[in-house]
């Protein structure tokens, strides 16, 4: 990761438990969050989806990129999404927040492999990112080319790696990452939702750090491709840090429009009061329910060493008392 998630200490504040650091509440659109999905300028069908799947312990925003012909990519996208929703909802506050994201996506996964079966659907299929919020910790997961981007002060980041044949050929040195979005066979997945069983999930771990500033926390972003492959991540940046997340979500949509449309154009824009840090806070809520569950030695260490002196004041004084027996033993025998 580069210098936007290196942790640092200047701009912290005591953690406020009260403090809700997400701000979202129900519904695609919140106070401080809002998500977008339009259907371009030239396809017939929006085969993307987004959702925000809340329950009593987390939250979790949800972006999918459907595909699969007529109805195909609709229906894998969907049934990812309200397959999310009924893992998620259920009661899981002994699991950790990764294990939790990565099995409600595979729970997704086999449904749409299940629905695959049915001759009409067998080559749909759908990219998923997922953002996962549990108090303050933050988890992102994904499969696909569906990405998230962190933004901070207008700097942009792009969190997740495509899973896509070109950015093998990137990280095989064969061709520049500039040249990715504009490769023949850019939009070939090499991972995606419904391909295979056994899937694999790619997850990044974060926690958020309270800022001095409310009003200058980290911005997450998860978009699908008929977005960055129109809208450059330098412009996404910008837009999203001057405007609230609504008119950020329209003009990126307007832009991805007026350069083409050619794909479903979907994004969501969830701002965060604090900064994403790869480490927990030392007063944050992850670092408390640590402390309660580590073991108490200190007074074991205590008790330990009091026995370990009375053990040697018995042995000292029978030490003593042999030593005595013997001079009088050898008194009496003389």
């Amino acid at each position: 990761m580069n210098s936007l998630l290196k942790v640092g200490h200047s701009m912290l504040r005591e953690h406020d438990k009260s403090e809700d650091p997400f701000m979202i509440v129900s519904g695609g659109s919140s106070q401080g969050a809002s998500a977008l999905s339009d259907l371009g300028c030239e396809r017939e069908f929006n085969e993307d989806r987004c959702g925000l799947v809340q329950s009593s312990n987390n939250k979790t925003w949800i972006v999918c990129d459907g595909m699969g012909g007529v109805a195909g990519g609709e229906v894998a996208a969907q049934l990812a999404i309200d397959s999310m929703k009924r893992y998620l909802e259920r009661d899981s506050q002994e699991e950790a927040s990764a294990d939790i994201l990565v099995q409600a996506m595979r729970e997704a996964n086999r449904v749409v492999v299940l629905r695959r079966q049915n001759q009409a659907f067998s080559a749909m299929g759908t990219t998923m990112v997922a953002a996962f919020f549990n108090r303050d910790e933050v988890v992102i997961g994904h499969v696909g080319d569906s990405r998230a981007y962190l933004i901070r002060d207008g700097a942009v980041q792009q969190i997740t790696v495509d899973h896509t044949y070109v950015q093998s050929l990137v990280e095989r040195g064969e061709i520049q990452a500039e040249e990715a979005l504009t490769h023949p066979e850019a939009h070939v997945l090499t991972r995606c939702i419904g391909a295979d069983p056994s899937l694999e999930v790619d997850t990044q771990r974060f926690w958020l750090w309270p800022n001095e500033h409310a009003d200058e926390g980290d911005i997450l972003l998860l978009c699908t491709d008929g977005l960055y492959s129109l809208v450059p991540d330098v412009e996404i940046g910008q837009v999203a840090s001057t405007m609230s997340p609504q008119e950020a979500c329209e003009k990126l949509i307007d832009l991805a429009r007026a350069r083409g449309g050619y794909d479903n154009i979907t994004v969501a824009i969830v701002p965060l009061v604090g900064q994403l840090k790869q480490s927990p806070h030392p007063n944050g809520e992850d670092s408390r329910e640590r402390a309660k569950s580590a073991p108490v030695r200190r007074s074991g260490v205590k008790l330990g060493f009091a026995k370990q002196l009375l053990l040697l004041a018995v042995m000292s004084g029978i030490a003593a008392l042999v030593t005595v027996v013997g001079f009088l033993a050898m008194k009496f025998f003389r």
